[in-house]
């Protein structure tokens, strides 16, 4: 073999080398990025879905502000003065339910965990809004303020190249809940109302 031939040898194998780690990187990015929206899929579904329960037992609600996100206040009758469960929302907490993780400290904010911290990959909540739907009718007043708007978006920026802004890569839920203990609450104390003035 000769001097040129080898260094041809050198060169090409090195090319092979340099793509060969190039392409292991890179699948190894989507990866590690597949895996961190996999966690936040399932927070964002199954946190609403336990908001959504929570809701659908409570008589009474009502929606405030706290952190810069909505908050619910729930009631377990109609005639409670205080709140049985308060739901609130923290930029870095995610969902709390009584200012704890809700199930009992298992449904965790997937800020931590693989491949996330160390410069890599930060998890946070961007927006929680919940708001009763809106409608001009007056006739339908009371139903329409039965339907309420869950809204929780869940954001993720990666420093996938040092020295260049971070890439930021939003993931949104979006849940309408009906009511219907609330609603047949305020349709019975409505109507007992009624007969009182009669």
């Amino acid at each position: 073999m000769t001097l040129v031939e080898l260094s041809a040898s050198i060169v090409v194998m090195s090319v092979i080398a340099f793509g060969m780690t190039s392409g292991a990187q890179a699948v190894m990015l989507h990866y590690q990025t597949d895996t961190v929206r996999t966690d936040i899929r399932h927070y964002g579904n199954s946190i609403i879905r336990e908001i959504t329960r929570e809701l659908n037992l409570a008589q009474k609600i009502e929606i405030d502000g706290h952190n810069g996100f909505s908050r619910l206040k729930l009631y377990d009758t109609f005639t409670d003065i205080s709140p049985e469960l308060y739901i609130s929302c923290h930029k870095n907490n995610g969902i709390e339910f009584d200012s704890d993780i809700p199930l009992n400290g298992v449904l965790k904010f997937p800020s931590e965990g693989a491949f996330r911290g160390n410069d890599e990959r930060t998890v946070y909540v961007k927006d929680f809004l919940v708001e009763y739907e809106k409608d001009t009718r007056p006739t339908l007043s009371l139903f329409k303020s039965s339907y309420v708007h869950l809204t929780l978006t869940i954001a993720m920026e990666m420093d996938v190249n040092p020295g260049e802004r971070d890439i930021e890569e939003e993931h949104t839920f979006h849940r309408t809940v009906f009511l219907g203990t609330s609603y047949i609450q305020t349709k019975v104390t409505d109507s007992m109302s009624e007969d009182d003035e009669v």
